[in-house]
């Protein structure tokens, strides 16, 4: 049996080859589907988030980048004396999580495109040795990885940025992390409010 044919815009946030979204995008202003305004900060979004380093270079997703830093300084131990270090790296990304232009235009795409990127990051978790123990030898049980990536969630969007200081400059991460570890863990709901609840009322 046929199945549907994806409507705009949910085909563009199902699609995750930077290149690809770019052609989705540029076909639908042309088209007229959707709302051109909301369209047009699609296009600021997507000239934001991937960068060409140099030429010839693949392009590079800056909002994956955001994350990634966040998680290297998750892993160094949130040690107090490393907080300044790593507010003063932080704070010339934090840019990424404040667009331009009209709030109540661009927060919801904003969401809609850090649920994208933490859902791209999540869907690794499935995928490749992050579920692994002893050298990747041993495969980890299902709870077992949606355990360890809900304690990185909430880790990386809770308490990196208050430790670093940050805590209003990242507040888009969260709730977009929690609506992509959803789609990704849709059984995980229990435990990443478990996880989460650590830090909500946690001064680090």
């Amino acid at each position: 049996m046929t199945q549907p044919q994806i409507s705009w815009p949910e085909r563009y946030y199902e699609e995750f080859d930077p290149e690809r979204r770019r052609r989705l995008l540029n076909e639908a202003m042309a088209a007229g589907d959707g709302t051109a305004a909301e369209n047009e900060i699609r296009r600021r979004l997507w000239e934001l988030r991937y960068v060409q380093p140099r030429k010839n270079a693949p392009l590079a997703d800056r909002y994956i980048a955001l994350w990634l830093a966040l998680d290297r300084w998750r892993k160094a131990g949130l040690a107090p004396r490393k907080a300044r270090a790593a507010r003063k790296e932080l704070e010339k990304m934090a840019f990424l999580l404040h667009p331009e232009g009209d709030a109540g235009l661009v927060q919801p795409l904003l969401h809609a495109e850090l649920v994208h990127t933490v859902r791209l990051y999540l869907s690794t978790c499935t995928q490749s040795n992050y579920g692994t123990m002893l050298m990747s030898m041993m495969r980890m049980r299902d709870d077992q990885i949606v355990g360890k990536a809900a304690k990185e969630v909430a880790e990386v969007t809770l308490a990196v940025p208050r430790w670093a200081g940050l805590d209003e400059a990242f507040a888009p991460l969260a709730p977009a992390a929690r609506d992509a570890f959803a789609l990704v863990f849709p059984a995980g709901a229990e435990t990443l409010d478990r996880a989460f609840a650590q830090y909500d009322q946690t001064t680090l």
